[in-house]
């Protein structure tokens, strides 16, 4: 799908916000749609969320900034991931144990 320059997509979201809409949908389809099958899934799960955002969100700069924050929210997720796998093991806390003091066997008297 060839996609229309920033001023075109403007203009018809202006002109026309129901094919906006149409094209906007078409586009993201066909993103999902030329992912590899493993992602397709996870990307339509991922589009659901958004377009919940943007239903609940009131207007369309409370959507941005929402999706921003959740955006924002997984690459801190991804940062921490990266760097735990840099981080050497850190050693458990200090483990307790009772000790057992055992006596050394009686030796036996036949």
């Amino acid at each position: 799908m060839d996609m229309p320059t920033f001023d075109e997509l403007k203009d018809l979201a202006q002109r026309d916000p129901a094919g906006f809409e149409v094209l906007r949908a078409e586009a993201i389809e066909d993103c999902i749609r030329r992912s590899s099958e493993c992602n397709q899934r996870r990307l339509r799960g991922l589009q659901f969320v958004i377009e919940a955002r943007r239903r609940v969100a009131g207007s369309p700069m409370k959507a941005l900034l929402d999706i921003q924050a959740m955006m924002y929210e997984s690459l801190l997720g991804l940062q921490q991931a990266l760097l735990d796998q840099q981080r050497p093991c850190a050693p458990r806390g200090q483990a307790s144990a009772r000790v057992l003091h055992l006596k050394p066997p009686r030796p036996s008297v036949d």
